[in-house]
């Protein structure tokens, strides 16, 4: 039994060793495995950083648009605020000349209250101008009597 018992040891200490030597084996290919998952993970993470990059890019892109279109916009409104101011004061000045110009024609229609209006009423637009229409072209309303009804 002498050369069986050591034949059964040489046989477990085989057997311990390959089973070792197994648990050795997985140990490495499950590192290699993780580590080669790990780097496709970072591949991965890398590109859709890549793509996140490109994406923060447009979109400062886009908002700088925006900041340059609402400086405009805010522009455009002081200017349009400008030209009302400017509108409203000219309305002003055109509505006081207006009162003087009645204000004459009152003191000279005293002064001689038969005198014909129609040729001071000839001089005037509809819009209360004293601008005539250029020689050869007609005011609206000399049309209206001269077309047959």
């Amino acid at each position: 039994m002498k050369g069986n018992g050591w034949l059964w040891l040489i046989l477990v200490v085989v057997v311990v060793a390959a089973i070792m030597a197994a648990v050795v084996v997985v140990g490495r290919r499950r590192k290699t495995k993780q580590a080669e998952r790990a780097e496709s993970m970072r591949s991965d993470a890398g590109e859709q950083s890549r793509l996140v990059r490109q994406r923060e890019s447009k979109a400062a892109e886009v908002d700088a648009i925006a900041r340059a279109a609402q400086a405009e916009s805010e522009a455009k409104a002081a200017e349009a605020e400008r030209l009302a101011l400017t509108a409203e004061r000219q309305e002003a000045e055109a509505a006081k000349q207006r009162s003087e110009v009645d204000d004459q024609f009152r003191k000279a229609d005293e002064v001689d209250p038969h005198h014909d209006r129609t040729q001071a009423k000839d001089d005037t637009t509809t819009d209360g101008s004293s601008q005539t229409p250029p020689h050869g072209i007609s005011n609206t309303d000399e049309r209206d009597h001269e077309t047959p009804r």
